[in-house]
């Protein structure tokens, strides 16, 4: 597992350039840079996205060239899930869905963070939010062709953030994804570029509901022996690592992505422990005045 912290806060300039698109699984793809992309399910009736990249064309720049090449062009597009009302996951979203007509789908929560936060303000990240056209809720199973998307809590990275878990299939054997749609927690001294605005008690809360989801989503993970982890960022679970190990794959050997319920609990435990550990760093409760 790549050691990190908090997502970078200024990406490197070649992690934006297109990347070729990836397959992950039979039913599982990757479209987009190092950075941010589509993920990509496909099912007995057409393909399910999650999340779509920090530009509002990234449909045509990534996404409909992607899918030709994967040759997936002639699926239908049936929805597109949103991890959390970040620019960086959203920008492309309204593009996609007057294209095709999909449903794009959010929680109740991050419909309205993506509204009013400081992290979407400035520059082109206020161009284009999407129309959510269905509020998604933890818990929710939606079936979707020979796939059901699970709906779990990922709250803390922002205020409705959520996960998603699905089974992938690879050479005849299924295995389970375990998607956290967040990783770094915001509050002072760790927010992108500026000083953090919302105020110390609302970080360390943040920061608990984090590591609280946290706890729930590897519950769940347990129960359901999930032993595939991505983050929607490739950067930030090793995606590119994986599938270059996966590039000279002979028969019988596994799939580089399969990393098994140890080691998925291995990256929930990194991200529990950074939210526990920022509550402190957060506030001066602990200091003498």
């Amino acid at each position: 597992m790549t050691e990190k912290n908090q997502a970078p806060m200024k990406p490197d300039p070649l992690f934006l350039l297109p990347i070729e698109p990836v397959k992950l699984f039979d039913d599982y793809y990757y479209v987009g840079n190092k950075m941010v992309g589509f993920h990509i399910l496909k099912t007995s009736e057409g393909l399910v996205l999650f999340d779509a990249m920090d530009l509002t064309d990234a449909d045509e720049k990534f996404l409909i060239p992607g899918l030709k090449k994967l040759g997936l062009d002639g699926e239908r597009i049936l929805c597109l899930f949103l991890t959390h009302g970040h620019f960086d996951h959203y920008l492309g979203a309204e593009h996609v869905r007057r294209r095709t007509g999909c449903d794009v789908m959010l929680s109740r929560e991050d419909t309205a963070y993506m509204l009013w936060c400081h992290e979407n303000r400035g520059g082109n990240k206020e161009q284009l939010v999407p129309r959510i056209t269905k509020y998604v809720e933890i818990g929710d199973e939606i079936s979707l062709g020979d796939h059901t998307v699970t709906v779990l809590d990922g709250a803390g990275h922002t205020p409705g953030c959520l996960n998603y878990s699905f089974e992938v299939h690879d050479r005849g054997e299924t295995h389970r994804v375990i998607m956290m749609g967040g990783y770094g927690i915001f509050g002072p001294g760790y927010y992108p570029e500026e000083d953090y605005p919302y105020g110390t008690a609302y970080a360390v809360e943040q920061a608990l509901k984090y590591a609280a989801s946290c706890v729930r989503t590897w519950e769940y993970c347990k129960e359901n022996h999930c032993d595939i982890y991505i983050n929607p960022h490739p950067n930030l679970c090793d995606l590119l690592e994986h599938a270059a190990e996966n590039a000279d794959r002979k028969e019988g050997e596994a799939n580089a992505f399969v990393i098994g319920l140890e080691n998925v609990r291995t990256w929930i435990e990194d991200r529990y422990d950074a939210a526990v550990k920022l509550t402190d760093e957060f506030t001066d409760i602990r200091k003498s005045v």
